[in-house]
Formats: C-alpha cells, structure tokens, sequence
C-alpha cells in the first residue's frame, strides 16, 4: 500500500504542468495616419472631417454604363472621390469645374477622378439620362441609392475626398465652384498631399 502510494506521489510530480493560458488576442484598432499639413485647396486635419487619417469604409456599387466598382479596386491609385447629386443648386457650375477637373486628372497616370451620385431626391433621377443631356459621362460615376455618403461621413453636398493608393482618407474639400482659381488649387493640393506621404517628417 504504502509502495503503490510513493508511486503515485512520484508519477504526479513527473506530470507537466498545464499551459499558461494564451493572451487574449489584441482589438484591431487602426492607427490613424500621420496629419498631413495643411495645403492650398484641401482640408487635412482630421478636425476638418471625421474620417481623415482613416482608411475609407467598403462599398460596392454600380457603375453608370454598366459593371460594378468596389473601394478595393481603388488600392494602389490614388484618387478623388466626390459625393453629388444633379438635383443640387448650382449643379451646372459644379459639373463644369468637374469636367475640369476630369480633364487635369487624365494628365496624370497616378491619380483618379471617381464620383458617387446620390439619389436624394424622391423621384430618382436617371443619372444615366442626365449625364446624357450634359455632355456625357466622362469621368466614371456610381449611383447611391443606399446611405454611402454616411458612411464616408458627407454631410454637405457635393463635396470631395482624396483617398490614397493604401486606401488612407487624407483629405477633404467642399464644392470645387466656389473655388475662384477654379480647379488648379486643387490639384496643387493632391501634389502636396502626396509629396507628404512620400517622405513624412
């Protein structure tokens, strides 16, 4: 009895101790991108909009003429994103300096003009056919008929975001027509913006 006992005691002292507990695995919480410095034509400082310094919510959505864009198909560019809708006042100044835009854009191999059009209004206009009585569609547009610009924090129409090739919201701006140096501003800007993030101080 006494043998059967120390035998026990000496296999229980053999016995590896059970394994510490794992760490519980850490919240993934995004580091916000450094603040840019402020440049003519844009607002970079994260008090300006919600989400600069962030990376840009997902979507998924129709392409005016057909196929589907998603925010992933933007890595790797960097782009403009603009939030509007052909219902707004004034929306025949701002497609104009959009076209402006559009047309200094296309100089550029590493930047993209991209805009979302909000259905707001109760009738739903077909952007189709009003892009189609204004000259065409020649920048690529999406249609929103869900709550996108919530998510991309837009409270006033139209209003533009400038989203880099890691997807990092970096900036913000409102209406490119109350601009009186007309679009150059703006692009001044995205050049600024992007020598910052090319070699941060």
């Amino acid at each position: 009895m006494r043998l059967a006992l120390l035998a026990a005691l000496a296999f229980a002292a053999c016995e590896k101790p059970p394994a510490p507990a794992a760490p519980p695995a850490p919240t993934a919480v995004q580091t916000p991108a450094p603040e840019i410095a402020e440049v003519e034509g844009w607002q970079t400082a994260s008090a300006a909009h919600p989400l600069i310094g962030q990376i840009a919510p997902d979507f998924s959505l129709e392409k005016v003429g057909g196929g589907t864009v998603t925010r992933e198909q933007l890595r790797g560019r960097w782009t403009i994103l603009g939030f509007w809708d052909a219902t707004l006042a004034g929306v025949e100044d701002e497609t104009r300096y959009l076209r402006a835009l559009n047309s200094a854009v296309d100089q550029d191999p590493d930047l993209d003009l991209l805009t979302i059009y909000l259905k707001l209004d109760a009738a739903g206009t077909d952007v189709g056919k009003w892009f189609a009585n204004n000259g065409g569609d020649p920048w690529p547009t999406l249609v929103d008929e869900g709550d996108t610009d919530n998510a991309f924090g837009i409270a006033v129409l139209p209003a533009y975001l400038l989203i880099g090739p890691d997807l990092t919201i970096h900036a913000h701006r409102g209406a490119l027509s109350t601009d009186p140096d007309g679009v150059k501003p703006v692009i001044r800007g995205v050049a600024a913006i992007r020598k910052q993030v090319a070699s941060p101080q």
